[in-house]
Order: structure tokens, then C-alpha cells, then sequence
């Protein structure tokens, strides 16, 4: 019996010595995110030398003055600013995975304007008036984008991992990069609106696609963060030439360009499933 128990004991104290197969830790397997950033922003369009009728200020509104045109210098830009957004990626393999994202771009415009009168003491013009207000004056775009993607992840593994991804969709906004819009005070001392530059068919929608390279760093088995930053294109209008200036407001040519901006994002990711890597 003693030899027995001794073998037994023997053999136990021989497989516990023997290494074990070993498991590779967790990977994020799909992961929710929420993440927050800043956009830069670039010049879209400039048009110097355009021809604009000395508009008078009367009870009735703005009236042109016949026979008489201001010249206008007017530029039109994007300018930097905070995205916010929401996703959701799903890792069918250890490293290649599909994600979606809904992202608010915080684009805006600013635009600028310079005049040339065409009688610089004439105090019945409120043309200057108008190109002050869209001097540094900025609007909002309130763009949205829709896009989904691949992302691929080098040893997920890992407390720290570094990933690329590539994404196509869709950017909406809420008005054309070609408007421009500027104030006067009619007689009553009330500020106005009144269109400077119009667009008849404002294109609000445009493709766009996203090139990203980041780092993810694990928070715990729940929650990693990444810092990620992003090469994006989409397309918007620009002004291409000047337009008829006896029409009143301004209708000028455009087409559609290419335009590149770049993001730089912090996303805070919690991770729904994990999947355990590979024996070895």
C-alpha cells in the first residue's frame, strides 16, 4: 500500500512539474465606444474683383442704386473645431474587424470680405456694412457623417496594442459651402439678413473616406482607451468664377473638390466579450 501511495504521490508531483499548454490573455472580442476630438480646418474657396450693386437702405428694404458697383473680395474657409461620436466593433478574427461610427464634426465656416467702393463718401451704401458682417463672421455646418469600416490590430493580446483602420460614408450637413449671408440694420435700427452670395442647388451631401492609425491601451478587463489619428477626405463646393452682379444677389459658378482635414481622437471603449487567443 505504502509503494502505492508513493508512486501515486510521485507521479502527481511529475505532472504538476511537466509546463502546461499555455493560453494567450483575452483579446476585445466587441466593444462599444464613445470618443471626443479636434478637426482641422483649411481655406475652400476665394473670389477677388467681383462686381456688386451699391444697395441703398430705404423703408421698403434694400434698393439698388442703378448704374453703380461695389467691388468685393470674398473668401470662404473651414475652421478647427471638437468632434464627438459613438461606434461599435465587432472582431470576427483575433485581428481583422468590421466597425460603424456616427461622428458630429463640428464643422463651421468663416468667411472674409473686402470692398472697394464705388463712391467711397457715399453714406447711403450699406454694401460696407454688409461685407463687415461676413468679415470673420462664422456659420455653422452642423455635419454629420455615417461610416463603416475594417480595422486591423497587431497582438490584441497585449495591455497595449496598435491598430489602422480604413472607412467609407457618408457627410450630411445643413447648408451650402458656397452661401454667404450678411447683416444691415434697416431704418427701424433692426440688424437684417440679407444674401450676399446664394447657391440654387446647395449640395448637402458628399462621400467621404478615412484613413486612421492609433494605440489602444487596456483600462482593466472591461475598458480600454485609444488614441487614434485620422486622415480624412470628402468633397465640398467651391466657387470657381464670378458672377452676374445685375441679378442682385450673387449666383456664382462651382463644382465640387476634394478637400483633406485632419482628426485627432480619444475614444474610451467598453469592451462587451472577450475571446481567449490560441493554445500553444
Amino acid at each position: 500500500m505504502r509503494h502505492i501511495v508513493w508512486v501515486s504521490t510521485t507521479l502527481a508531483s511529475l505532472a504538476a512539474a511537466v509546463p502546461q499548454s499555455a493560453q494567450t490573455p483575452s483579446a476585445p472580442h466587441l466593444y462599444l465606444s464613445m470618443f471626443g476630438g479636434y478637426r482641422t480646418g483649411r481655406q475652400i474657396w476665394t473670389l477677388v474683383d467681383q462686381p456688386f450693386q451699391v444697395f441703398l437702405r430705404t423703408s421698403s428694404g434694400l434698393q439698388p442704386n442703378p448704374g453703380q458697383q461695389d467691388t468685393l473680395d470674398l473668401q470662404q474657409q473651414t475652421v478647427s473645431g471638437f468632434v464627438i461620436g459613438a461606434g461599435g466593433t465587432y472582431f470576427p478574427s483575433p485581428q481583422v474587424g468590421l466597425d460603424g461610427q456616427i461622428t458630429f464634426l463640428g464643422l463651421g465656416l468663416e468667411s472674409r470680405c473686402a470692398i472697394q467702393r464705388y463712391v467711397p463718401t457715399d453714406t447711403a451704401d450699406v454694401d460696407p456694412e454688409l461685407c463687415a458682417s461676413l468679415n470673420g463672421g462664422t456659420t455653422s455646418l452642423s455635419a454629420v457623417s455615417f461610416s463603416v469600416g475594417v480595422v486591423a490590430r497587431l497582438r490584441p493580446d497585449k495591455p497595449t496594442y496598435p491598430y489602422v483602420r480604413a472607412s467609407v460614408g457618408l457627410v450630411a450637413r445643413t447648408r451650402s459651402t458656397v452661401e454667404m449671408t450678411g447683416l444691415y440694420t434697416d431704418r427701424s435700427g433692426i440688424p437684417t439678413p440679407a444674401t450676399v452670395l446664394g447657391d440654387a442647388k446647395p449640395n448637402k451631401t458628399a462621400p467621404h473616406f478615412t484613413l486612421g492609425a492609433g494605440a489602444a491601451f487596456s483600462l482593466g478587463p472591461s475598458y480600454q482607451l485609444r488614441f487614434e489619428g485620422q486622415y480624412m477626405t470628402t468633397r465640398l463646393d467651391r466657387v470657381t468664377g464670378q458672377a452676374d452682379p445685375t441679378s442682385g444677389t450673387l449666383f456664382p459658378p462651382h463644382d465640387e473638390r476634394v478637400y483633406r482635414s485632419f482628426l485627432f481622437t480619444v475614444a474610451f471603449d467598453v469592451v462587451l466579450e472577450k475571446r481567449r487567443g490560441r493554445r500553444y
